[in-house]
């Protein structure tokens, strides 16, 4: 029996997974993302070849292909695949961009796009089966420059309306109170474990803005309105590539979360774009396209026993 291997990684976390042509999963792990632009192109390689190394090691056969959607190889061209292909004993293996995950993990070979809005943000659209690097990129330039509605805008927008209000440059703001339970004192008690805690931990003070938002808060409904707003704006510069409607999927740690999130964006985005929060796994996404990269068909009942392992595996490990 041939194996493969499903690589889904992001800026925060990686998920790899070992599974049949039958859609059983063998083995599964979670570790951390490997995004070049947060890492570093080498480091990120490196870490990505040790996970792939030690899920071989587990196989208790062949792996014939590999298949994995890395965040932000669309600024690195070809190199992952250069650098793993001559280290990795696997006759097919292909790294690509995360947003193949979310296109194929619903759609299929179908056309497309895949908004991505986790600690990151990205819109990927596909065109006539184009996968990869010929994917349509919109927004997602990094946490530098701009991942409009991502996890770590909000979560930077919950610190900035923090201190402003600290310093009585803004209104005063739930998210004081919330902030300093997260960090287990004021924000500005703790700015070096801030600065120090890097693009993930800025992240994961995102929730604070929903509990605000909940609360009836106005800063926090003015951020959740911001962020949402930045998101569905991707999907009108994504309609110059489409004649009709097309199809939007909605994957990420952040919708996944918070559905309102999701609603406020699919309110806000384009009328021509058909809005589809992802009911799957972005790492079946993978499992597909390491099938195809070896010509495999998918079998009929892959899809649920895959998920169905999935589920068990998730459980098993805590995720």
């Amino acid at each position: 029996m041939a194996f493969y291997i499903a690589v889904d990684a992001g800026g925060t976390k990686t998920d790899i997974v070992l599974f049949d042509e039958n859609g059983n999963i063998w083995e599964m792990n979670r570790k951390q993302g490997c995004n070049p632009l947060d890492l570093g192109p080498h480091t990120a390689e490196q870490r990505l070849e040790e996970m792939l190394v030690c899920m071989l090691e587990r196989s208790p056969g062949p792996v014939e292909a590999i298949f994995g959607g890395v965040a932000a190889t669309y600024y690195v061209g070809d190199r992952f695949n250069q650098y793993l292909r001559e280290r990795i004993p696997v006759k097919k293996l292909r790294i690509d961009d995360d947003g193949c995950n979310l296109i194929t993990g619903t759609l299929g070979r179908g056309d497309g796009c895949g908004m991505v809005c986790g600690t990151g943000s990205a819109l990927f659209g596909r065109i006539g089966g184009n996968t990869g690097h010929d994917l349509i990129h919109i927004g997602g330039y990094g946490w530098l420059i701009y991942t409009g509605g991502s996890g770590f805008e909000l979560g930077k927008e919950a610190l900035k309306a923090a201190f402003r209000a600290r310093d009585g440059l803004g209104p005063k703001t739930i998210l004081t109170e919330l902030l300093a339970k997260d960090l287990g004192a004021d924000a500005y008690e703790k700015m070096p474990e801030i600065y120090q805690g890097g693009r993930a931990f800025i992240a994961s003070f995102a929730h604070t803005v929903f509990e605000g938002f909940s609360a009836g808060d106005d800063v926090c409904r003015e951020i959740f309105e911001a962020g949402s707003y930045a998101l569905a704006e991707l999907t009108w510069a994504a309609e110059k590539y489409f004649d009709d409607e097309f199809p939007v999927v909605m994957g990420g740690g952040i919708f996944s979360a918070y559905p309102e999130y999701v609603e406020a964006v699919k309110e806000k985005a384009s009328k021509r774009a058909r809005m589809i929060p992802a009911a799957y796994p972005p790492v079946l996404g993978a499992a597909l396209e390491a099938l195809w990269e070896a010509g495999k068909p998918c079998a009929e009942d892959f899809r649920k026993r895959f998920l169905a392992d999935y589920a068990a595996w998730k459980r098993k490990l805590d995720f």
